[in-house]
């Protein structure tokens, strides 16, 4: 009996005590601790309410695209000075001194494809470094003909003029002939890595030379005269002494009707070749064909202001015209006014007028009584 009041006693003095520690734990230590451990909570989740809400990102984009657009707009005069040397140093092709140019302007003054060619002439640059120290280190090579040299610096030339627009293929293609050229060049291979992600084994050394020569004429003979014009193009980087590359880009200027163009080059082959005599026969007739065709642009124009004089005209005289007949094309309309016109004599005046609603009206002017 003694043992189960002992053990009695025990169960109520932990409840009581239990029931203490509840009560503790579930009241604050004090008021202002509360408030403080809400308001530390309320600075991590949200924005306190005396400071304005600012944290959609597109705010900010918007704000940095318009200030950007402000500063394009108001270029500072020595800052556009720079943009055109840099534009001429591009066109020369000297493309060390117009990095150095670039890396002058603040990037805010740049468009998206000036901030691609610093990325380009950076890397220009530095594979030029790499490579001063790769012949530091293992000689130069001397070996390769003088000629063959100066082939392989215009291949690389233009391939770098192509990589600075954004190009692919066309600098790929040059770059693989002038390691077709001297397959050690390492100049050509870091270009082909850094700048096209191209590393060695991804790409097979071939003569791209014969491949856009016989693309140039299929592209011809297949009625694609500017496609053919483009494959030449090319390959006047290969060979700009050859004639017959400027010969065939004759045809297919002349073909796809620019003459002026197509005489240029005919004028390119015969200086590279002064024995052609056809070619002097071509470039007579196109010439003759160019003073043809500025007579028929100057008499077009012409009749284009006579006909706005006579719309001056009828409007200042307040003619009342009678409206013959409406049709829905022009064809139709103006093969009528000539047949009315012959009725009526040579010099009768008939108008022909486009409507709002697309259909074209026949009129002649009402005689005064």
């Amino acid at each position: 009996m003694l043992k189960l009041l002992q053990k009695f006693i025990v169960v109520v003095f932990f409840l009581v005590f239990s029931t203490c520690l509840l009560a503790v734990a579930g009241e604050p230590d004090d008021i202002d601790s509360e408030i403080k451990e809400n308001s530390s909570q309320t600075n991590k989740n949200e924005t306190p309410l005396d400071q304005p809400v600012e944290t959609i990102d597109t705010f900010s984009l918007d704000s940095s695209v318009n200030q950007m657009g402000q500063e394009r707009s108001n270029i500072p005069d020595d800052v556009r000075d720079n943009l055109e040397q840099y534009d001429r140093l591009i066109k020369q092709k000297q493309f060390s001194k117009a990095n150095q140019i670039l890396n002058a302007i603040p990037r805010s003054f740049m468009t998206e494809e000036q901030l691609h060619q610093q990325r380009m002439l950076d890397i220009f640059d530095s594979i030029i470094q790499d490579q001063k120290e790769n012949e530091r280190q293992f000689g130069k090579d001397e070996s390769q003909d003088k000629s063959v040299q100066r082939t392989i610096k215009r291949l690389q030339r233009q391939a770098k003029v192509y990589l600075l627009e954004g190009k692919q293929d066309l600098p790929k293609d040059l770059l693989i002939q002038s390691l077709f050229l001297d397959r050690k060049n390492f100049e050509s291979k870091q270009l082909l890595t850094r700048c096209l992600d191209l590393p060695l084994g991804s790409y097979q050394v071939t003569n791209v030379e014969k491949k856009y020569w016989n693309d140039s004429l299929i592209q011809l003979r297949s009625g694609f005269p500017i496609n053919a014009v483009e494959s030449l193009t090319m390959l006047a980087n290969f060979d700009p002494e050859n004639p017959m590359i400027f010969e065939r880009m004759g045809s297919a200027f002349y073909l796809a009707g620019k003459v002026k163009e197509a005489v240029e080059a005919w004028k390119r082959a015969l200086y590279l070749d002064p024995k052609r005599d056809d070619l002097k026969v071509f470039i007579d007739k196109a010439t003759i064909e160019i003073e043809r065709q500025e007579a028929l642009s100057k008499e077009y124009f012409d009749n284009k202001k006579k006909s706005d004089d006579a719309d001056i005209l009828e409007e200042s005289e307040n003619v009342v015209m009678q409206v013959l007949r409406v049709v829905n094309d022009s064809n139709t309309a103006f093969s009528y006014a000539q047949e009315v016109r012959q009725k009526l004599g040579g010099r009768a005046r008939v108008i022909v007028e486009e409507l709002e609603n697309g259909k074209w009206a026949v009129k002649i002017p009402i005689k005064k009584k």
